[in-house]
């Protein structure tokens, strides 16, 4: 599965990408994760590839992504065209307005309902993705994200990223 994360600088897009690395390789898979992102620290483009699968994988980068997930409208409109046809689209509802099918939920208002935080928003789309793609299990995800998160911020990123799950379930 070919997967791109696509959004802003600040939306923690890129360590999005690192966890489900992370999860995939702790269930024995094989990945590949790379990173592209703007010279701005905040604001620019960022983008996270991550490319997962039981065969050896030879690309380095997503050449036609399975899945897109798009945090901002730049992310959106920077990669939209590398989603390969009848790939799904998944959306940060109020920030991106796509064109075509999508699903998608307000991430960045729901990281806040939940942590009070924004910048968790990373990880309801992470939660949301894994819930609607099944692609690595929760609790691989979970180990993760204690694995990679700055310490002290395991227990706010794992409420954030349970609640994307959560969304993604209904």
């Amino acid at each position: 599965m070919q997967v791109r994360f696509a959004g802003i600088g600040g939306q923690g897009v890129v360590l999005a990408g690192v966890i489900l690395g992370e999860a995939a390789a702790m269930e024995g898979l094989n990945v590949v994760q790379t990173q592209d992102y703007s010279s701005a620290s905040r604001g620019g483009h960022s983008i996270a590839d991550v490319i997962i699968s039981k065969e050896p994988i030879y690309d380095v980068i997503v050449t036609r992504a399975d899945v897109l997930v798009a945090m901002a409208q730049l992310g959106y409109d920077t990669v939209k065209d590398s989603l390969r046809e009848g790939g799904l689209l998944i959306v940060e509802t109020d920030l991106v307005k796509p064109q075509g099918a999508h699903i998608g939920a307000p991430f960045t208002r729901l990281a806040e309902e939940t942590t009070g935080l924004a910048l968790t928003v990373n990880m309801v789309a992470l939660g949301y993705f894994i819930a609607k793609t099944g692609v690595v299990k929760k609790e691989s995800v979970e180990e993760a994200i204690r694995r990679r998160v700055p310490g002290g911020t395991e227990d706010v990123n794992l409420k954030a990223f349970r609640a994307g799950y959560e969304e993604g379930s209904k």
